[in-house]
């Protein structure tokens, strides 16, 4: 069993810096932001590039999110695979594929998508992508593509690192939801 005691905990947005409020901009309600930003220079980096691979991925948005669902099931996340199952269901998928995907019982899927839940597995266990794998991938996908597979799962290992390290809890604000639905311009 994974332990969930807060370690760092997320500073409300009217205790920060000048700094801190620049970076953070509207996604003060977020409790990922409100922790990471503690480390100015770290969320300088890091998020700009949780927003290439998720914003400006070529991946379609269906196959980014069963990448990144299921990259955070093995990694044992809850906070960002709430955030990440509400995105999903906005690019389409249904409760019953989200859950699918997050056990790795992939029956309900098409035959390429079961391939996109293996790459994350095959990523975290070995650090490298079959063969087979990267065979039926490469069918559909370019080679940028290719490599943002393995940033994907790369990345939303690092956050789900990130989010069990540092005990970040879901938002309680009931409203939070609709307002990084509104922030969110992307499926």
């Amino acid at each position: 069993m994974r332990e969930t005691s807060v370690r760092i905990p997320a500073v409300s947005p009217d205790e920060f810096t000048d700094e801190q409020r620049a970076l953070v901009g509207d996604w003060s309600s977020l409790n990922f932001s409100r922790v990471l930003i503690q480390h100015p220079g770290a969320y300088r980096v890091f998020v700009p590039y949780i927003d290439k691979v998720i914003r400006g991925s070529n991946l379609p948005p269906r196959d980014r999110e069963i990448l990144i669902i299921r990259t955070l099931a093995l990694g044992g996340d809850v906070y960002e695979a709430h955030h990440h199952a509400s995105i999903a269901r906005k690019s389409g998928m249904t409760e019953l594929e989200i859950e699918a995907i997050r056990t790795g019982d992939a029956s309900s899927l098409s035959k390429f998508e079961r391939f996109l839940i293996v790459a994350p597995e095959e990523l975290i266990r070995q650090h490298r992508i079959g063969e087979a794998t990267w065979h039926a991938l490469s069918e559909r996908y370019s080679s940028q593509q290719l490599m943002e597979v393995v940033f994907l799962v790369g990345c939303y290992s690092v956050m789900a690192m990130i989010t069990l390290s540092f005990g970040i809890e879901l938002e309680q604000d009931t409203g939070v939801d609709e307002r990084l639905a509104q922030l969110r311009q992307y499926t």
